[in-house]
């Protein structure tokens, strides 16, 4: 409902939906809970490369989102050269503040999505002439180069391009803690990633449980390990693979599911990395138990029909998938990760962290798979805390409120 409250909410990001992308799939999400606080969001986006694009197999994102935010709310795509580097940045940048320069259209908040690149810093004198005020959501610890000088060069340049945003939102004290580290002392606003309990929740009962099963083929005699994400190295989908064929001999009954975009297949950089997968299915002796199931619509069902969930990635900023999985109270093996921080709770509590390394992550999962009440209490310990300080109104509350105050302050200033 549009009143004189409303705020003008302007996402540009290079890549959104159909992109594959953790974080712009949850903005998309956020979409519609914005609505409802009065934030009036648009988005701004580019064509996505090639080789990022969802497959055409694959489904479209979320039907209940179909009509809520492709529907009515305005996603803008521009052409991009398919090509990465200085003409696809240029290209985007432009379009942004030619979408912001058009007539009867004044954004009160500009929020950057994708990654920033050191690039980047010669558009940000042009963003802020825009009068809106400017945000950047940092979703994912920097990789930093390994070569000395390079790191320095970057980080300078990062640390500038940083300090030119009126506020940076992080989502987890892990990140916060970077961008301290980083010597950037631009305002910084900790909002953690939300899940939504209606959408994510366990079965109500061992019916619904049943059911969930029966849709995705499993039996009910099996015991089904799933971890969602990318095929890629950076996921540790190989440490994973090599943990389970330590496990499976011994557990017979046992599935693994794989959920999500076999990336080892469509980048040719991964032709190796694809070459290990497949060595590491064959030597299991259980590749028939290990199912790959590309993108797929509904993985609230596949976690309402799982057992166990492991994630091994390697390096993150919140993942939702692990928020969905322990909502679904699954009991959630982690192992360490770049980025791993205390808005997840504790390790042994809500969660087991195994290290990397496969022999200890198999461990770990046999030790969950033998013990059901061990798998009842850290899933109903995780589904409390997901409830207790990670629900998606608690931080829809808290980017409304957010937009709010930057709009009111930024509009003083300038008045």
């Amino acid at each position: 409902m549009v009143t004189a409250d409303n705020i003008d909410l302007f996402l540009a990001s290079a890549h959104f939906f159909p992109t594959h992308g953790g974080a712009q799939l949850r903005y998309l999400r956020y979409i519609p809970g914005l609505y409802e606080r009065g934030i009036m969001t648009q988005v701004l986006t580019g064509t996505p490369k090639r080789k990022k694009n969802m497959p055409a197999t694959a489904p479209a994102e979320d039907e209940r989102l179909a009509p809520e935010v492709r529907g009515d709310v305005p996603i803008h795509r521009i052409p991009l050269p398919e090509k990465a580097g200085w003409l696809r940045s240029i290209a985007f940048n432009q379009a942004v503040l030619k979408f912001c320069r058009q007539s009867g259209y004044s954004p009160q908040v500009l929020q950057l999505v994708s990654s920033l690149q050191p690039r980047s810093v010669f558009w940000m004198n042009r963003y802020k002439k825009l009068g809106a005020a400017l945000v950047y959501a940092f979703t994912l610890p920097i990789k930093w180069p390994a070569n000395p000088v390079k790191r320095a060069v970057r980080r300078r340049t990062l640390r500038h391009l940083y300090r030119q945003m009126d506020c940076i939102i992080v989502n987890s004290r892990q990140m916060e803690a970077q961008m301290l580290e980083l010597g950037v002392d631009t305002r910084l606003e900790f909002i953690p990633n939300g899940v939504d309990h209606a959408r994510f929740g366990a079965p109500r009962n061992e019916t619904e449980r049943r059911k969930a099963r029966s849709a995705l083929g499993m039996a009910p005699e099996h015991t089904v390990i799933t971890t969602v994400g990318a095929v890629h190295p950076r996921k540790g989908t190989d440490l994973l693979l090599d943990a389970w064929g330590r496990l499976a001999r011994d557990f017979p009954r046992a599935h693994l599911h794989i959920v999500g975009l076999r990336k080892d297949l469509s980048y040719p950089k991964l032709a190796e990395f694809r070459q290990k997968i497949e060595t590491l299915v064959t030597a299991s002796g259980a590749g028939d138990r290990i199912h790959f199931t590309g993108l797929i619509r509904n993985v609230e069902t596949y976690l309402q029909a799982s057992d166990i969930f492991v994630f091994p990635s390697q390096r993150e900023g919140m993942p939702n998938v692990v928020l969905e999985a322990m909502a679904a109270k699954l009991p959630v093996v982690l192992t360490p990760f770049i980025g791993l921080s205390e808005e997840f709770g504790q390790d042994g509590r809500e969660y087991l962290l195994a290290e990397r390394d496969p022999e200890r992550l198999a461990n770990t999962m046999g030790m969950l798979l033998k013990d059901e009440n061990l798998r009842a209490g850290l899933g109903q310990n995780a589904n409390r805390w997901t409830r207790e300080h990670l629900d998606i109104g608690q931080s829809l509350d808290r980017y409304a409120a957010l937009y709010r105050e930057l709009a009111t302050k930024h509009a003083t200033r300038r008045a």
